[in-house]
């Protein structure tokens, strides 16, 4: 049932972000988190998530169109964050994750829905203090698009360079993290099976995504990113509050 779950969990994620940029964590973490120990979660999303990132970057046969004078200083900043992040990771219960997951991304999906995503874009110092959160979020949580997302979305960037700079900032955040997490690794007690099937149900997420995203109009995108997110997110805070 595990295999089965992170398979099927680990497609519709992977279809969702390489269609729209965004949506791989939000969707596949809660999953996770139920089936998986605490650091096994976001290990397996921080291994996943570099894999599909780099199939979005560089498995199209195309030029990506990456913003680096915006994520480049957000990686930076990441980077501490992510040791932070790591220390809460070990420091907190399971249960407390879920609720904290979901709670996240029930208040993402809530601030998509009342149209309140706004950042002070012509502030460029609010990209250290949002790169130090995504990347403590990266390692405690495996949830990190929302911040990032919020800030290109401010920016005026068309829909190609959101999406491959929100891939190429992603996996810089899943080199940063992997590096993080490996005093850990030992803990993560992952099936060679799981692992297998979640791969392969990666590489066919994406190829199914990167086709939908030349086909699908940004309103039916954001209904359906819409729905999983707020289901994702109240099932995360359920199964933490059954646990404690």
């Amino acid at each position: 049932m595990t295999l089965v779950l992170v398979a099927a969990g680990t497609l519709v994620a992977a279809c969702v972000q390489a269609t729209g940029g965004i949506g791989f964590a939000l969707i596949l973490t809660p999953v996770l988190f139920a089936v998986l120990p605490a650091v096994g979660a976001v290990v397996v999303a921080t291994g996943l998530g570099l894999l599909l990132n780099a199939l979005v970057l560089f498995a199209e046969h195309r030029r990506p169109v990456v913003e680096w004078k915006e994520i480049g200083p957000i990686l930076v900043a990441a980077a501490p964050g992510t040791v932070v992040g790591l220390l809460v990771l070990r420091a907190l219960p399971k249960p407390v994750l879920q609720v904290t997951v979901g709670i996240a991304v029930i208040g993402f999906g809530l601030m998509v829905l009342r149209g309140r995503l706004r950042v002070p874009a012509s502030q460029g110092w609010v990209r250290v203090p949002l790169g130090f959160t995504t990347g403590v979020l990266t390692t405690s949580t495996g949830v990190n698009g929302p911040p990032v997302a919020l800030w290109l979305s401010s920016r005026g960037l068309r829909a190609r360079a959101v999406r491959d700079s929100l891939g190429a900032m992603f996996l810089g955040l899943g080199i940063i993290a992997t590096l993080t997490l490996i005093p850990v690794l030992h803990d993560a007690h992952l099936g060679a099976w799981t692992l297998i099937a979640a791969v392969a149900a990666v590489i066919a997420g994406h190829a199914i995504g990167s086709r939908l995203f030349a086909r699908m109009t940004p309103r039916h995108f954001d209904v359906l990113m819409l729905s999983i997110t707020l289901a994702t997110g109240a099932t995360s805070v359920a199964l933490g509050l059954a646990s404690l």
